[in-house]
């Protein structure tokens, strides 16, 4: 592979450590990626090229030294526009917070650069992480790298860019309802959204306490296992009422000598998730399945209980949370917002507290029929999203044709991806194939919460 941008992050960290290479090479080739494919694509609305050169050389030196921290010592990150990076400007991509600059490094951030990575710059989101096309930003939409017409995924849209074209190694995103998975679909990624309280929410701008997970976009499962490794571990300031006690994780280390998938029992959705899964999707995964069954799986058919419950209940608690999020700022500033932004809002607005409660009891039937289906399978498998990217610009209601029917595309973009966010369990989304329209297909693993290992050994084992 000639173009040092596009390796993994796993296979440049053996090179930094052997000194073969440098950060600062790597800063360079990033920032050229950045600027040949920053005006088309728009994935950055922050560029920090100076402060990254100047890490660089710190990575370099202390290299050289031989104080090499860890895998992901001088490796250039990119950071989602809602992650606090102190005397860096962190807006959600929204002309509310146009001027906010934090004097502090969040949770995530903080490990990250202790750990000795670059960070690049701060990537375009859908505005607060409220949609899931990047294309309601105070800073324009982020384009798709394989078709720059088509969208390519949200909210995490920028932080999918830039780790699908060597902008980044690693671009940090957040999901709520399918935020890291459908960019990392639709651009051709692996982006994991581990167990609900797993990673700390500290110095990162909420959207739903309930539902919103970080997680990283990347070019491979080692490189999300290793940036696990990076980010996890108690934080006492970790506002997440679900937060899980106890150190780093090691999940890099448990993918050594996984070659197959033997043994394993791998569930496959009869109801709901083929339902509006268009023809070619649905072709890329039949081929995915067949894989995995060939790396000794056994591929189990079933159907999941109270999936039914899943739209309504999510979009009730995400609104309703957003809402409440937002009350010091909307509607006194609505003139502000972006109109999808702000008429989503106002549906949150709208919810009764018998509807809440109604759908956090709904939750709670989710998790529990989620984990008897997981006693005797060790994941299931279901394309990431039941299409693949569509037109930039569709007007409400944003229809599309999938299946031979027509469908309102950005509640198609999370129809699939909702239910992780609700169960709290691990979804790992990889590439598998592209549509015959060119355009990548996600192949979406999900597990039991805090069972998150064993989604990473699927995944990487198929890959």
């Amino acid at each position: 592979m000639n173009d040092i941008t596009m390796m993994t992050m796993e296979q440049v960290a053996g090179m930094i450590e052997r000194q073969e290479i440098s950060p600062v090479d790597l800063v360079d080739a990033c920032l050229k990626r950045t600027k040949e494919l920053q005006p088309e694509l728009n994935a950055y609305v922050y560029i920090m090229e100076s402060e990254a050169r100047k890490d660089a050389k710190i990575a370099e030196e202390e290299i050289k030294r031989g104080n090499y921290k860890g895998k992901m010592h001088g490796i250039p990150v990119a950071l989602k526009d809602l992650y606090y990076t102190k005397g860096i400007p962190t807006t959600g991509s929204s002309a509310v917070l146009r001027d906010f600059v934090p004097d502090y490094d969040g949770t995530i951030v903080e490990r990250l650069k202790n750990a000795g990575a670059i960070i690049m710059g701060k990537t375009n989101t859908h505005e607060f992480a409220f949609g899931p096309t990047t294309e309601d930003s105070c800073f324009g939409p982020t384009c798709n790298p394989w078709n720059p017409r088509k969208h390519p995924g949200g909210s995490s849209g920028g932080s999918g860019v830039a780790a699908a074209t060597g902008m980044a190694y690693v671009a940090m995103g957040t999901d709520t309802g399918g935020s890291v998975r459908i960019p990392a679909s639709m651009c051709g990624t692996v982006g994991f959204k581990p167990s609900y309280g797993l990673a700390s929410l500290h110095g990162i701008i909420a959207l739903s306490f309930n539902l919103d997970h970080p997680g990283p976009l990347c070019r491979s499962v080692a490189d999300a296992a290793i940036t696990m490794d990076t980010i996890t571990g108690t934080d006492s300031l970790d506002p997440c009422p679900g937060a899980i006690k106890g150190g780093h994780t090691h999940f890099y280390q448990g993918l050594s000598g996984v070659t197959d998938l033997k043994g394993k029992v791998i569930g496959i959705p009869t109801n709901f998730f083929f339902d509006k899964t268009d023809f070619e999707v649905e072709r890329v995964i039949n081929e995915g399945i067949k894989h995995l069954k060939e790396l000794g799986a056994e591929i189990r058919y079933l159907a999941i209980p109270s999936l039914e419950l899943v739209t309504d209940a999510s979009t009730c608690i995400m609104f309703s949370e957003a809402a409440f999020l937002h009350k010091d700022m909307y509607p006194s500033q609505k003139e502000k917002y972006q109109p999808g932004v702000a008429e989503r809002l106002e549906q949150g607005n709208g919810y009764t507290a018998v509807q809440y409660i109604q759908a956090i009891k709904n939750r709670e039937k989710i998790m529990e029929s989620w984990e008897t289906t997981l006693n005797e399978i060790d994941a299931v498998v279901t394309p990431t999203c039941p299409i693949t990217a569509y037109d930039r610009g569709l007007t409400p209601p944003w229809k599309i044709v999938t299946r031979g029917q027509t469908e309102l595309g950005k509640p198609m973009c999370t129809y699939h991806t909702r239910l992780a966010n609700m169960t709290g369990g691990p979804a790992l989304s990889i590439p598998v194939g592209f549509s015959n329209e060119g355009l990548p297909v996600g192949m979406m693993i999900m597990g039991r919460r805090n069972d998150d290992l064993e989604v990473l050994k699927i995944g990487y084992a198929y890959e």
